[in-house]
């Protein structure tokens, strides 16, 4: 005997925030395990893109995002270089963008790897709700520099999908949530 249904997405139980963005030429795109979009140059391993999610409680802020993502490049490589690292608007919404070069060891080799990383809400169902966090990471060798500017195409590109209720409002545009 059921005594209650729920109805997935309703306003009580939302789904993934609906987003799109666009590939450059010679990209291919798939979903993983790890990633709602993960794409990648065929033939140019360590030629990536992926997009991450997850909800976190309403009071992290842009802030604690970028620096807790900065720390884990840091163990990578501890003298990691920022060459941006900046809050804006994308589409109306906060984003925060770096863009960074470290050294990987592989055994005795060394390689120069370039990122892009951005990070943002999705729209906000109010302070007593969790919100959604979006990362999108970037990989290319350094020597492969051209590659920066695909990917930071892809970020940019992102959008949101939502027509949003009146009642819920784009996080972004809470200027103390990460400005």
């Amino acid at each position: 005997m059921t005594s209650q249904q729920i109805t997935v997405p309703s306003e009580d139980f939302w789904t993934i925030t609906p987003f799109h963005c666009d590939l450059p030429e010679g990209w291919v795109a798939r979903q993983t395990v790890d990633h709602l979009a993960y794409m990648e140059v065929d033939g140019e391993p360590g030629t990536n893109c992926g997009i991450q999610w997850k909800r976190v409680s309403h009071d992290l802020e842009l802030p604690q995002v970028a620096a807790m993502s900065h720390a884990v490049t840091r163990k990578i490589d501890p003298n990691v270089q920022v060459a941006v690292s900046k809050y804006g608007r994308r589409h109306g919404w906060m984003a925060y963008l770096r863009l960074s070069e470290f050294t990987v060891t592989d055994g005795e080799s060394k390689t120069l790897k370039g990122q892009v990383y951005s990070a943002s809400f999705g729209p906000s169902f109010g302070p007593d709700r969790p919100i959604e966090l979006f990362e999108i990471i970037g990989h290319f060798d350094a020597a492969n520099g051209h590659r920066a500017a695909e990917i930071e195409l892809i970020v940019s590109s992102f959008r949101f999908d939502v027509a949003l209720r009146a009642d819920v409002e784009p996080s972004g545009l809470d200027e103390a949530k990460g400005a």
